[in-house]
């Protein structure tokens, strides 16, 4: 038997690893409170919700997103700020605008401002609407967005206008969107093209500056407007920036193309998907263009390429193409559009999503897209693609298979990366029980991961995500979940945790009362840090400004523990640290008699698997004049019938001691 001893005391037993005095812990995957905040159902659900227009972070952590509610009937724009680690009430944006409101889409800069841009209609010609594109910007303190601005007075019956707002640090803002022209007459040399025009506009602090259609050929039609083909734009710190988008070319197969932005200045039209594979021509359009652009001025583009029957494509495939930032290589030109994914499964019948791109101040990139409902990560350094990783894990559920008329492959995925390495994706999921949530991922610079679920409380299927980061690495996720007549916009937050810290363990096996950790400050971090002490996935009252903390003994059974350390900062970003064996012994050894040689003897046995036995201090009296020490196993045979009083003294080497009396009958 073993003295006191519970039986849960050596559940958590294991000898796999020895510790060190010291570890440096590296930032996890997972924390007590979660690194991945709950998501937030920010409104709904609710009949009136009928559409998400994304989600954006300043370098500062603040943010907000945007999305579509009638109100008495008519479609308007609002916005839930994200400031001081809270989601904020929706307020509604357009206030001055009495017509349905459609295209919402949201910038964000640091202090909290963020910019809105919308189309709504505001005259009619021969009984079709004439729409414009505004924006109204929410200022640092403000609690009310400011009057609205005109972006373009008029981009047609605003069909397919799918802006792409990108905003800096500084305020600055640039906007891509399309027009289409009912009444042009550009040249058609595909059926079912339309006019159309792609317009880039920059925003100067006060006013928009239209910097006219960007696209090479006015005279040539567009393939009509569609999620797929909608222009993209990045911008960096500084407000340069790129923009790419598609168009055909004369052959009638449309393409991608690029210019740089410099302020409110354009550059040349540059290509950036390839014409041709292994030396046969590509003649299905290319589509979904996404684009990134780093601090120093590097712009990757990653684009959708399907493979029709006699394509020399093996199927359908993304595509990267790089064009530098001018100090490593040429900057005037892509380097060439390049396969991203060479084994995605499927051939000709794969299936597969529209990419999202972004890149770091490393010039590592972190390209996400979904492989027939399966997220898939191809990341790469400035040297070239390193890999792909496969996100739907069993730990995430399965991918979320979409409900009709969603299919999975085109359903929302999104990805951006921390300045500094790592980065958040996020993907439409499932939970365990098979209901729809939204799989997350962030990677952290120093190589940890952590990964979680987010769901509304409304339920329904995952319609439209964002996904926005900040220069602190932070991140925010913003989706509508559920369909129309039943929707809801969901937030949550992705809290960069603090840098790594160093947590000191003592080694070995320890009394309750040597259990001691201390820690060194994080060296970064939003502080002041707060620091708690997680013992076996409990989070321990832990003093403010403390750097050592000792265990209390009813804290402790007998075991190995599981000790972490979680650091948060005061906007809630947390780091824990990956767990650590620490080794506590507070039992004496344990002592087992068992009845020999027909009754007339006993043996005794004396053992401790936790800190080990001192087999000097073990002595056993049988009762009948006779002794033992100093072993593990002793036999006894009694002389003559009698009862007898077996005393055992034990002790452990952490001094542990204990004593065992035990009555025998002999006959």
């Amino acid at each position: 038997m073993r003295l006191a001893c519970q039986p849960g005391d050596r559940l958590r037993r294991t000898l796999l690893l020895s510790l060190l005095v010291t570890v440096a812990f590296a930032m996890l995957a997972r924390s007590a409170q979660a690194v991945i905040l709950p998501a937030v159902t920010i409104d709904g659900p609710s009949t009136e919700i009928v559409g998400f227009g994304g989600v954006a972070m300043a370098e500062d952590g603040t943010g907000g997103l945007v999305y579509l509610k009638r109100v008495g009937g008519v479609t308007h724009v609002f916005v839930s700020r994200y400031l001081g680690g809270h989601w904020q009430a929706p307020i509604r944006v357009d206030t001055e605008q009495p017509f349905a409101a459609s295209w919402p889409r949201i910038g964000a800069a640091d202090g909290g401002e963020l910019m809105v841009v919308w189309v709504t209609p505001f005259a009619t010609e021969d009984e079709h609407p004439v729409d414009e594109l505004l924006s109204a910007t929410l200022g640092p303190g403000a609690s009310d967005f400011g009057a609205a601005t005109i972006v373009d007075p008029e981009v047609g019956e605003g069909t397919g206008t799918s802006p792409d707002l990108a905003m800096s640090t500084t305020g600055q803002a640039d906007v891509v969107y399309r027009v289409v022209d009912r009444n042009g007459a550009a040249t058609s040399v595909h059926a079912g093209d339309v006019s159309e025009s792609v317009r880039v506009a920059h925003f100067e602090g006060e006013r928009w500056a239209d910097l006219g259609a960007i696209n090479r050929d006015p005279g040539i039609a567009m393939r009509p407007p569609n999620e797929a083909n909608a222009p993209q734009i990045a911008i960096g710190p500084t407000g340069n920036g790129v923009v790419a988008w598609q168009e055909p070319e004369i052959t009638g197969v449309a393409r991608i193309f690029a210019r740089r932005l410099f302020g409110a200045s354009l550059d040349y039209v540059m290509p950036v998907s390839a014409t041709s594979f292994n030396g046969a021509p590509i003649e299905e359009d290319a589509e979904a263009p996404t684009v990134a652009f780093s601090r120093l001025g590097q712009a990757e583009v990653a684009y959708r390429q399907p493979a029709g029957e006699g394509s020399p494509l093996p199927g359908p495939r993304i595509f990267m193409n790089i064009l530098p930032d001018g100090e490593s290589a040429n900057g005037g030109e892509f380097q060439g559009a390049v396969v991203a994914d060479a084994s995605v499964p499927g051939g000709k019948a794969a299936k597969i999503g529209r990419p999202s791109i972004d890149i770091d101040e490393d010039r590592d990139v972190r390209l996400l897209y979904d492989d027939g409902g399966e997220p898939r990560v191809v990341e790469g350094t400035d040297v070239g693609l390193t890999g792909t990783l496969t996100l739907g894990s069993p730990s995430l559920g399965s991918p979320f298979v979409a409900p009709k008329p969603y299919q999975p492959w085109e359903l929302p995925s999104a990805s951006v990366m921390n300045p500094e390495g790592g980065g958040v994706s996020a993907w439409p999921s499932e939970e365990p029980n098979g209901a729809p949530a939204v799989g997350v991922r962030e990677d952290f610079p120093g190589g940890g991961v952590q990964t979680g679920l987010l769901s509304g409380a409304g339920g329904g299927p995952i319609v439209q995500l964002g996904v926005g980061r900040s220069d602190l690495g932070d991140g925010l996720v913003g989706f509508q979940q559920g369909a129309l007549g039943g929707a809801s916009i969901v937030g949550a937050t992705i809290s960069a945790p603090p840098e790594k810290f160093i947590v000191n363990v003592p080694k070995g096996w320890l009394k309750p009362a040597q259990a001691q950790i201390s820690w060194d400050p994080a060296s970064s971090g939003d502080g002041p840090l707060r620091y708690t002490v997680v013992l076996d996935g409990h989070e321990l009252p832990t003093p403010a400004g403390a750097l050592a903390y000792t265990f209390k003994r009813e804290e402790l059974g007998s075991g190995v523990h599981e000790v972490q350390m979680l650091a948060t900062d005061q906007e809630g970003a947390q780091t824990l640290t990956p767990a650590t064996q620490m080794r506590i012994d507070a039992q004496p050894p344990t002592v087992k008699i068992a009845r020999a040689d027909g009754g007339h003897g006993v043996v005794v046995r004396v053992s401790d698997t936790l800190s080990g036995l001192d087999t000097h201090a073990v002595t056993v009296t049988f009762g009948d004049g006779k002794r033992g020490h100093g072993k593990k196993t002793f036999r006894h045979r009694y002389a003559h019938p009698g009862i007898y009083t077996i005393v055992i003294h034990v002790r452990d080497n952490l001094g542990n001691t204990g004593v065992v009396r035990r009555l025998v009958s002999v006959p």
